[in-house]
């Protein structure tokens, strides 16, 4: 987690509103975001996060189950419950250590802070990648995310389009979430990938599909995990459908060898839904049934 600074003492009780409960409406909150803008329309999404008495920022990251942060002297001393391996886009994995945070909030601007207690994080050897904020997180809750306004909204009105659709659970332990979507006129799965810099497809499809698809000449990289960089061919997707009108063209997406991602998530997904297509849509999202979560979105 990347500190601002030591944070003070404080009554959590009053403050905080619970994300882990289901079936219960809560009063709004609104958490602001910090976005990285680079090439071909990508991008990175930080939130403002208090764990114990440390603040930072996290990346947002809905392609990670878990949360996972680097070992560093503010987390070194929490108490470890288990261990895990910790796999990233490029199908590379390290052992890490799964841990206990007894306080853990995203700070809000407006309303009450969003928090869990003792809330288990994935702490992994140090490197260079950015801490990252789970899908784990928002069980429970339901929210809305508007990069335009650049904010996180819990328990607010609906933006979208008001058709909610099921995700697909998606990886070995159903953790992840999907979207139902088409290329052209090829149906495939995209998983919601809030972290990856740009959209990514798998080169395995795009040999099945070439139709689908123009090459770009330029090679890209974004960001693993671990701070490695993935540097690939650049494309432009033709057509991304995901029902109801909502089609956008002419999308970069990098290609990669999904491999041992392919392996997790299943063979019917074929891209990762990145920022570049996530800034595109206002989005609202249900996970109040963690078995049955929901997605909407309205083009902009």
């Amino acid at each position: 987690m990347k500190i601002f600074r030591p944070a003070a003492l404080f009554l959590f009780a009053a403050l905080l509103v619970s994300v882990s409960a289901t079936g219960v409406e809560r009063s709004r909150s609104v958490v602001p975001l910090t976005l990285t803008e680079d090439r071909y329309d990508g991008g990175r999404i930080y939130l403002p996060v208090r764990i114990g008495n440390v603040m930072g920022v996290m990346r947002l990251d809905t392609g990670a189950s878990s949360t996972r942060v680097r070992l560093a002297p503010w987390n070194k001393d929490l108490p470890s419950v288990g261990k895990s391996i910790s796999t990233g886009a490029s199908g590379a994995t390290m052992q890490c250590d799964d841990v206990e945070a007894q306080k853990f909030e995203l700070i809000a601007d407006q309303g009450n802070n969003v928090a869990r207690s003792k809330y288990q994080i994935t702490r992994c050897p140090a490197g260079d990648g950015d801490d990252l904020l789970g899908l784990d997180f928002f069980n429970g809750a339901r929210f809305s995310l508007d990069i335009d306004r650049r904010a996180l909204v819990f328990f607010g009105e609906a933006t979208a389009s008001g058709r909610p659709k099921p995700f697909r659970r998606l990886g070995p332990d159903q953790r992840l979430v999907g979207v139902d979507l088409r290329l052209g006129a090829t149906a495939s799965v995209g998983l919601f990938d809030s972290g990856a810099e740009v959209s990514a497809v798998d080169q395995q499809f795009i040999r099945k599909h070439k139709r689908l698809f123009v090459a770009v000449n330029a090679k890209a990289g974004a960001s693993g995990v671990a701070g490695a960089r993935i540097a690939s061919k650049m494309y432009k997707i033709k057509s991304l459908d995901f029902g109801d009108g909502r089609v956008l063209r002419d999308l970069y997406a990098i290609s990669y060898d999904f491999g041992g991602l392919r392996a997790a998530l299943g063979a019917d997904v074929s891209i990762l839904i990145g920022y570049n297509v996530i800034k595109r849509f206002n989005w609202d999202f249900d996970f109040r049934t963690p078995d049955s979560p929901t997605w909407d979105a309205k083009l902009k």
